[in-house]
């Protein structure tokens, strides 16, 4: 028997085993009625304190189980282990760094998830081993077969920690582990290990059968070093890294991926990445051969017949398929309708547009039928598809395409669908939050609308019972939202579900009030882009985001919505709120056309206040050629969600941003994640083309590092001086990022030329921006700015810009000016733009 042997990753961490496949089983409840009060949602965090009853029910049963010791056929690569009546493999899980052993995904229903894992302890003598089990869901282990920890919170997407002590006797010992979750929508499912203190000469160690191990540890050398040239591929060919260890064969890396909703339903981009002998790049080919979007990769190596698996992701956006925006936004519309026809991700959005624009029968009788079974499952995210039926109802009724049998499935699922908390359920839908509200709202007054006099059979209503009860959830949710504007602020994946919500019910209702307000709000969605948009292209601080929003700022679909209403910005693969938007007469407001483009020299300095009780505090200064925004002040030291406190863009390329990682996985599924939101949020302060983001990270948290996001090959220039990074954009801006601790340029991985990381769980980041009008050269600004007079540490910072005056702040005081506190708060969501010289 061979081994792959390793020390324990940073001398106390055990992160090497054998893994089961998932066991997976859907979960059935007992239908029950939720009340809530309507149209109340705090923010993200609050709003996830719902509690599904289901869950609550099922977690007893769990924590109450008795697990036995898990049957296992071989102890070994290729071996298995018994579950739920099925062999489940056993493959060697490779790390990649990560400490956390997860399970973590979307699960659009109510899911059982769990797993085993198996790996060998070799101690040069008896001990004790105290040890962290930190767990999201439950978990239990055994220690030579020995049951010795139960530690079942199930606290949903939280990390808890018990102490525990692993009995290990001199030489080898098995350590075994079965953990698991209730899963329902976003759910963490993990669990790690790390010991009190270092020990010396414990080793682990995974039996892989009589394979080369000196190979495959060379082989996962490299496959942590897969890399695509570039974040974003716009033009020529899809070019990887990764350089293959083989001398006299070629490395092939196999890769299965596509966008996020492609990938949920199964619909993968399939390829392989050969890399010659000795070399370390290859070609995937002209990058309009494959999808568009932001692509996620599985990327899988076979070393001896045994299967090493990693990631690769990266936003595909060919410019040759993107055409010419015409003149008037109705031929935009159309457009539109045609790109979606043909590029589009293949749901409901897809199928409206092969309806409007023309394409293959099967295939949009293929996505509406999947798009009904996984609407009639009350799958999570049901009701931003189910809006659409009415509309194909109504507008093509006798289209050859809309057979009578679709047209009957269609009917039954929307008479049959469950619109409200207070009906019951024991499916996973979330409804607590604005964008969901809103979207079960529309649904059901539109549902109602087109069914009058039938009966809803999950609320026992008429349809016109089903109308009043919606224009009642209706109004005080845009009373609410009209108001205080979106506690989820500026985010670029839930803002066209609004736009979604807002123009279905302003193309499809009869109800004229309903109407109105829908066009008020769809014009306020039209002024956010203008403001928040630098030429077209939404990249912004947000209340939620996601990595795909972060790395796919060229086919997001705030930018889509752009370029119909404005002809800028871009055509994109993604339709929400694009095609309610195009089968639609609205038309977006000339008034705000005056905030897309800034004169050059010229400044747009913007600020508003957004959610309950002044939530976020939202600044922006936009330029010619930059946007920097801004969360000031927002929840200072408490643990973050999906929030993106600080942005800055030149283009959809050329961003910078700073966060403190939720987790170390660099392509996990927890919120916060690796580069989507905070693991604790810092104090962020705004002033004009200044900001400054101050961090003193929780001690408990598991990543003690914050890093910075600066992707060198996308700019025209890039320069490390000491503290400072410099970079200049293609389109003469620039940016100088300064940081209290030393920034370590990341070399290897994913990240490599990507990434910056500052160690330690203080830190003060300061970032300027200028551009070319106003400082002349590169190296004048750079000048400039390191012979700014300054005195940062890692808590506080004073820094005399010739522009801008004294500027001082830290972690446990807001930005100053010339001694004078900055005024973020107490503005509406409109807020105030103040046009002035750039600076």
């Amino acid at each position: 028997m061979q081994y792959l042997s390793y020390a324990l990753q940073q001398e106390h961490i055990i992160n090497r085993f054998l893994v089961s496949e998932t066991h997976v089983q859907p979960v059935k409840g007992e239908a029950v009625i939720i009340q809530k009060e309507a149209n109340v949602w705090e923010g993200s965090v609050g709003a996830a304190s719902h509690v599904n009853p289901v869950r609550e029910t099922f977690v007893k049963q769990r924590r109450d189980a008795i697990e036995p010791y898990p049957t296992f056929t071989e102890k070994v690569v290729g071996g298995s282990v018994l579950y739920g009546g099925k062999e489940l493999e056993l493959s060697a899980r490779f790390p990649f760094n990560d400490p956390v052993l997860s399970l973590s995904g979307f699960y659009p229903n109510p899911t059982w998830i769990s797993a085993t894992a198996i790996t060998f302890l070799d101690a040069m003598k008896p001990m004790d081993l105290g040890c962290e089990l930190s767990v999201c869901g439950g978990a239990r282990i055994w220690v030579n077969q020995q049951l010795i920890a139960t530690f079942t919170p199930h606290a949903r997407n939280q990390m808890q920690q018990k102490h525990i002590t692993l009995p290990l006797s001199q030489g080898e010992n098995e350590v075994v582990v079965f953990w698991d979750e209730f899963a329902e929508r976003d759910s963490d499912c993990n669990f790690s290990l790390t010991l009190d203190s270092k020990v010396e000469g414990l080793v682990q160690k995974l039996p892989i059968g009589e394979r080369d191990a000196a190979l495959v540890l060379a082989v996962e050398e490299a496959l942590g070093n897969l890399s695509c040239k570039s974040n974003h591929v716009r033009t020529g060919e899809v070019e990887l890294f990764c350089p293959n260890p083989y001398e006299n064969q070629n490395l092939e890396i196999h890769l299965a991926g596509a966008t996020e909703e492609n990938f949920m339903v199964g619909d993968l981009y399939e390829t392989t990445a050969v890399f010659l002998p000795s070399k370390s790049t290859c070609s995937l080919g002209p990058c309009e051969q494959l999808p568009i979007g932001y692509l996620q990769f599985k990327a899988t190596v076979r070393v001896q017949g045994m299967s090493m698996a990693y990631h690769l992701a990266f936003e595909n956006f060919p410019l040759s398929l993107v055409p010419q925006a015409k003149p008037t936004m109705d031929e935009r519309k159309q457009q539109a309708f045609e790109v979606l026809a043909r590029y589009g991700e293949r749901n409901a959005n897809r199928a409206v547009a092969i309806l409007h624009a023309g394409g293959p029968q099967d295939e949009f009788e293929h996505i509406l039928r999947r798009q009904i079974t996984f609407i009639n499952k009350r799958s999570d995210c049901s009701d931003f598809y189910l809006s659409y039926f009415p509309h194909i109802l109504r507008t093509f009724a006798d289209h050859p395409y809309v057979t009578v049998d679709l047209k009957s499935e269609m009917k039954q699922c929307l008479l049959n669908f469950r619109y409200w908390h207070d009906e019951r359920g024991d499916d996973a839908m979330w409804f607590y939050s604005e964008n969901h509200a809103l979207m079960f709202h529309v649904c059901q007054l539109l549902a109602g609308e087109l069914y009058p006099d039938e009966i809803f059979t999950n609320s026992g209503m008429t349809g016109v019972q089903m109308q009043q009860k919606a224009i009642g959830l209706l109004r005080p949710w845009f009373e609410t939202f009209f108001a205080i504007g979106f506690t989820e602020w500026n985010s670029p994946p839930y803002l066209p579900i609004d736009a979604l919500g807002f123009a279905s019910l302003y193309a499809q209702t009869s109800n004229q009030e309903m109407k109105a307000l829908a066009k008020k709000a769809m014009d306020s969605i039209y002024y956010i882009l203008a403001v928040y948009s630098l030429d077209g292209i939404f990249s912004t601080t947000a209340g939620r985001t996601y990595p795909k929003e972060l790395f796919g700022n060229n086919s997001n679909c705030p930018s889509f919505i752009n370029w119909i209403g404005y002809g800028i910005g871009n055509t994109s693969h993604a339709g929400k709120g694009v095609t309610a938007l195009c089968f639609s007469d609205y038309q977006a407001p000339l008034k705000y056309r005056q905030f897309c483009q800034v004169p050059q020299g010229k400044a747009l300095v913007s600020q508003s206040t957004h959610g309950y009780n002044g939530y976020a505090d939202v600044y922006a200064c936009k330029t010619s050629c930059s946007l920097l925004s801004s969360a000031n002040n927002f929840r200072v030291g408490e643990r973050g969600f999906q929030e993106n406190p600080i942005h800055l863009i030149f283009s959809a390329t050329e961003q910078v941003w700073v966060n403190h990682p939720g987790e170390h996985n660099l392509f996990g599924h927890a919120r916060p994640s690796y580069w989507a939101g905070n693991g604790t949020l810092p104090r962020v302060n705004q002033y004009e083309n200044f900001a400054s983001i101050v961090f003193n990270t929780k001690a408990d948290h598991p990543v003690d590092f914050t890093h910075v996001y600066l992707p060198t090959m996308e700019f025209a220039a890039f320069e490390q001086r000491g503290n400072w990074l410099f970079a200049e954009a293609h389109n003469g801006g620039y940016v100088a990022l300064y940081c209290s601790e030393k920034l370590e340029r990341v070399l290897y991985g994913p990240n490599k030329d990507r990434e910056f990381i500052a160690q330690g769980r203080k830190a003060v980041y300061l970032l300027r921006v200028g551009s070319k009008h106003g400082y002349g050269s590169l190296e004048s600004f750079m000048q400039a700015m390191q012979n700014t007079p300054m005195n940062a540490t890692a808590e506080t910072y004073v820094f005399e810009d010739a522009a801008l005056g004294r500027l001082e702040g830290g972690w446990g005081v807001s930005l100053q000016v010339q001694g004078q506190p900055v005024k973020y708060n107490g503005f509406d969501p409109v807020g105030t733009n103040l046009w002035q010289s750039e600076r």
